[in-house]
């Protein structure tokens, strides 16, 4: 194994191990079993579909995103977009992003930087509609007489922070894209070529997946698809909440499951071993906590919120990898293929490819 991955998995690996025995410390495991037992299993399945119905809606959006180039149907999306995700909760370092792009290419006839560049749209959209949720949560706040420790205050608002950050960074980069490119290599000169690199790639891949959108009727599309992916991601977690009966106010339950959807997905942000395991469970039980629920019900509630999610893709993703024939091994190893690239020479060609196929 090439030392440089064989590091970066002990390092995940460490980064797991750590924020699991932060999360599991304060955990009485014979509690823990007794809340697996007595959990009602029904609206387990039910959040589940709620799952899986998000997953289909990213394949509609993927397929908004991809109109303008080609209309490919949400069925033959669906399989690639699912072994993306399964990827990264069986490999380090998210190699499904670069995966979905290099399989879609391959199969659909599709330049790989315009695929690579709608996953990373899609990574951008998320995070500005976890946003949403996020002020939804803390305004729900203020009518309940509620209130947070500081700590969960203070992540809340850095995450606003960043995400506005985002957002108007968004803005002045499809306003004034040319400006932007010559700021973005002015400010990073001095620092170090292979961080520059990975931005590098990422800002020109943003811009060209942006740059398949060619109307404010694509655009309010792309964003109701996004929220329908996230309200159903909200009701699998509240069913979730439900299920294993977190908290007995039901008032509550739609507050907690939308901190707890926002918290969860930043943690997994963390870089750690397949599937955010370590981080996920940590987001979890501190989101809880915020509302006084005890470790044990709290830590009951993360895993099997996990279980489900990961069992769920990861199943569906061995599936589809058996069904189309495709190489694991060989899959695995196309990030680093990808990190190969010029970075310098990838933005240029991204951006000369957008501005040739502007309307």
């Amino acid at each position: 194994m090439n030392p440089r991955r064989l590091l970066g998995y002990l390092l995940s690996l460490a980064v797991t191990i750590i924020f699991l025995a932060i999360a599991l410390a304060p955990v009485d495991f014979e509690k823990l079993a007794r809340a697996f037992a007595a959990a009602d299993y029904r609206y387990a399945f039910f959040a589940a579909g709620a799952t899986l119905t998000a997953y289909i809606f990213r394949a509609a959006r993927w397929r908004q995103l991809l109109a303008p180039t080609q209309k490919i149907s949400v069925a033959r999306l669906f399989p690639v977009l699912i072994v993306g995700f399964a990827l990264n909760n069986l490999l380090p370092g998210r190699p499904g992003e670069f995966v979905r792009a290099h399989v879609l290419g391959k199969r659909e006839n599709i330049s790989r930087m315009l695929g690579f560049g709608t996953v990373v749209l899609e990574r951008v959209v998320d995070g500005l509609t976890l946003l949403a949720f996020l002020l939804f949560a803390f305004v729900a706040f203020s009518p309940l007489h509620l209130n947070l420790p500081e700590l969960a205050k203070a992540i809340g608002s850095i995450a606003l922070f960043i995400f506005a950050l985002a957002l108007a960074g968004i803005i002045f980069l499809l306003k004034r894209e040319q400006l932007a490119l010559r700021l973005f290599h002015r400010l990073t000169q001095f620092l170090p070529r292979r961080f520059v690199a990975r931005v590098e790639q990422m800002i020109g891949s943003f811009m060209l997946g942006m740059h398949s959108l060619h109307s404010a009727r694509e655009v309010a599309l792309i964003a109701l698809l996004s929220l329908a992916v996230w309200v159903c991601e909200f009701i699998s977690y509240f069913a979730m909440l439900t299920a294993f009966h977190t908290l007995p106010a039901f008032s509550l339950r739609p507050v907690v499951a939308a901190m707890t959807m926002v918290l969860i997905n930043l943690g997994i942000m963390i870089p750690a071993a397949p599937g955010g395991l370590g981080p996920y469970e940590a987001a979890g039980i501190f989101a809880l906590s915020a509302f006084n629920v005890n470790a044990n019900d709290a830590a009951s509630f993360a895993l099997a919120m996990h279980a489900t999610q990961y069992l769920l893709i990861t199943s569906l993703g061995f599936i589809f990898i058996w069904r189309e024939g495709v190489s694991l091994v060989k899959m695995s190893t196309v990030d680093s293929q990808q990190s190969t690239v010029n970075s310098k020479q990838y933005v240029v060609t991204v951006y000369l490819s957008f501005r040739s196929t502007r309307l």
